[in-house]
């Protein structure tokens, strides 16, 4: 996709080419709203495409009960019913514009690894399934089958979920936009970004884009388009990394029927596998595992900590990945005011909820309604000591490592 060159104006200008804006863009173009897409990188350049591709329509610390006590009855059921729909929309949309991202709807699963976290999945599987959503709490046996693991006391799952290509997810979703109208520019990082006279004014190195109103979809990078996101979000830096193909019988013990998860422990553990045999995994990144030899061998021990069935697992492609998180660890939809939102809301989650939050987001700029929107739009308040806080995801990593 070439560069934005020359003047350009468009009705809704989307900043960020990841799944947030992509999926903006294109139910904005369904719509027949006139937008474009400005994307520093070629679509799914940033975090998108480093991501692990787990569609998880699960809170990461909340169930529906506690964010229904959160945010109120309304609110509450209305964030539950976005995030217990967001997997099958995200297979829906790939089923509809013949998406080619290896998507593979098999369950996606939250391990447990106490007695007493087991005890609150079973109860968090009840009240999903009293909402009418497809999920169960697996025991420790069945687990131990599933995964090919015996390091687990059981697992939610959530039928509804699964795995992807995440570049090829994204990629798809904006050739999608560009059928349907939408106007796509790469390699277009944002040089600067004003307000004058009722239109917003995106300047890049070859071209400028005038647009009257604005949303802001590069997660981390909103920090730098708008004064009021910064200090807003923290950095989650992990270590991704896909072995070479399994073997039949290697792939037999482990998970052998498929599904992807993230476990709940404190140094987070996430496997699935992909339509050519290989084990994708991530770990965060910590003060004592540096180098990429080191990671590596990280990626190794952590293979054989989790799979009996890999004593001596061969690594064959590793990369580094961000997810950006909250204080809240929820979704969030910032107004900006003068005709511009932004939106955040990645934590781990941002698959599935990005591609939910987006349409939503182009159904609101469409129409006008903004109770469309599962999150109530909010004015972005820095976290406090920002400085320090940033630092502190790595650090708790770190402690979680040593006691690993």
């Amino acid at each position: 996709m070439a560069p934005l060159r020359g003047q350009s104006e468009t009705d809704v200008l989307v900043i960020g080419g990841g799944i947030a804006g992509a999926t903006t863009a294109l139910h904005l173009a369904e719509r027949g709203v006139e937008v474009a897409l400005v994307e520093g990188d070629q679509p799914g350049g940033g975090a998108t495409g480093q991501s692990g591709g787990l569609v998880a329509p699960d809170y990461i610390r909340h169930s529906p009960n506690t964010i229904r006590d959160t945010l109120g009855a309304e609110a509450g059921a209305r964030l539950t019913r976005m995030i217990g729909d967001s997997a099958g929309f995200v297979f829906d949309l790939i089923d509809k514009h013949g998406i080619d991202c290896d998507p593979r709807q098999d369950g996606f699963y939250t391990p447990a690894h106490t007695g007493v976290m087991a005890k609150n999945q079973r109860a968090h599987a009840d009240q999903w399934r009293a909402l009418g959503y497809d999920v169960e709490f697996v025991e420790a046996a069945a687990s131990e089958r599933l995964f090919g693991s015996q390091r687990y006391s059981g697992a939610l799952r959530f039928a509804a979920g699964g795995s992807l290509n995440p570049l090829g997810y994204v990629r798809g979703i904006v050739r999608a936009a560009l059928d349907g109208g939408a106007r796509v520019f790469a390699d277009s990082r944002v040089i600067s970004l004003q307000r004058r006279g009722g239109t917003w004014v995106c300047r890049t190195r070859e071209g400028t884009i005038r647009s009257r109103r604005l949303v802001l979809a590069a997660n981390g990078g909103n920090a730098a388009l708008h004064p009021a996101m910064a200090r807003t979000s923290l950095p989650l830096h992990v270590v991704q990394f896909a072995t070479a193909p399994l073997s039949p019988q290697e792939r037999m013990a482990t998970l052998p029927e498929g599904g992807a998860f993230t476990d709940k422990r404190p140094y987070l553990f996430t496997a699935r596998t992909d339509g050519l045999g290989h084990l994708i995994s991530g770990y965060p990144t910590t003060l004592f595992v540096r180098s990429e030899r080191a990671q590596c061998r990280e990626a190794e021990r952590r293979l054989r900590q989790n799979f009996a069935a890999l004593p001596d697992p061969e690594i064959s492609h590793l990369w580094r990945g961000l997810a950006w998180v909250n204080t809240s660890l929820l979704p969030e939809v910032y107004d900006l005011g003068d005709e511009a939102i932004a939106i955040q809301a990645c934590n781990g989650r941002g698959i599935a909820t990005n591609t939910a939050l987006g349409a939503e987001v182009a159904e609101m700029l469409a129409t006008g309604d903004r109770e469309v929107l599962s999150v109530k739009p909010s004015r972005p308040e820095p976290i406090r000591f920002h400085a320090i806080a940033a630092l502190l995801p790595k650090l708790l990593m770190s402690l979680a490592y040593i006691s690993d």
